[in-house]
């Protein structure tokens, strides 16, 4: 089987539970770090499925890299191959296919509630997964949905939350995080947190029951998402 190739944008946004579920199914999988200087290939023969992880700095930044996977993604989306985005990697593909994306009113920032919405495509990647369930959110912008997306679930503070078209499903949130990932996060990039308003919890709050609430999101969401998409890469890589 052709690897997954996974896009790192900063070197403590790390793949996580991702990348912990590929070994877990013998994927074999790649990285290319962007971090790090490494350049991003163009070609799309060679892999199953393409991954882009989170980052700090916003899809309008003039970085030549956002310009290249933005290139990419448009390469992929054209032969339906399957791909994965996470709150940077989310929007970049929103706005590759002809989405807006733009810095919102507040920041969204905490374990928040999202509901799941009621539409064939989300139940067809949903479907297993409660009404409601809870999921850590750490983001400035939001996007529009790209032509042909259909919206998957919500949350109080931002309505565009999730997407899916064709093999490609997004999500602005962290499903990917682990409680270690987390709390370096914090350590780190802490200093984004102003809980100065509802959609913003204070660190302290973040931290309550960390590792259980990490946990339950995997089990309740973010394995299920992650089973339903493999099947899409396992049934790609099968073609001829």
């Amino acid at each position: 089987m052709r690897p997954v190739r996974l896009f790192r944008h900063e070197d403590w946004i790390q793949g996580g539970r991702i990348a912990d579920y590929l070994d877990a199914h013998a994927i074999p999988w790649e990285l290319v770090a962007i971090d790090h200087g490494e350049s991003i290939p163009q070609g799309v023969d060679d892999v199953s499925a393409l991954v882009f992880l989170g980052g700090t700095m916003s899809v309008n930044d003039r970085h030549t890299w956002l310009a290249d996977e933005m290139r990419l993604i448009r390469a992929a989306a054209a032969r339906n191959l399957p791909m994965l985005g996470h709150c940077l990697g989310s929007q970049l593909i929103a706005k590759a296919l002809g989405a807006t994306v733009a810095p919102m009113a507040a920041k969204e920032i905490g374990w928040h509630p999202v509901r799941r919405l009621d539409n064939p495509v989300a139940r067809e990647w949903l479907g297993a997964m409660p009404e409601s369930f809870e999921l850590l959110i750490w983001h400035h912008d939001a996007f529009t949905l790209p032509p042909g997306a259909v919206p998957l679930y919500s949350s109080e503070h931002c309505p565009e939350q999730a997407y899916a078209i064709g093999n490609t499903v997004a999500t602005v949130a962290h499903p990917e995080v682990t409680s270690e990932m987390l709390q370096e996060w914090l350590r780190i990039y802490g200093f984004d947190i102003e809980a100065n308003c509802a959609s913003v919890q204070p660190i302290e709050q973040i931290r309550e029951r960390l590792s259980e609430r990490c946990e339950t999101m995997h089990r309740v969401f973010t394995d299920r998402l992650y089973d339903v998409w493999i099947a899409r890469v396992q049934a790609y890589a099968r073609r001829p």
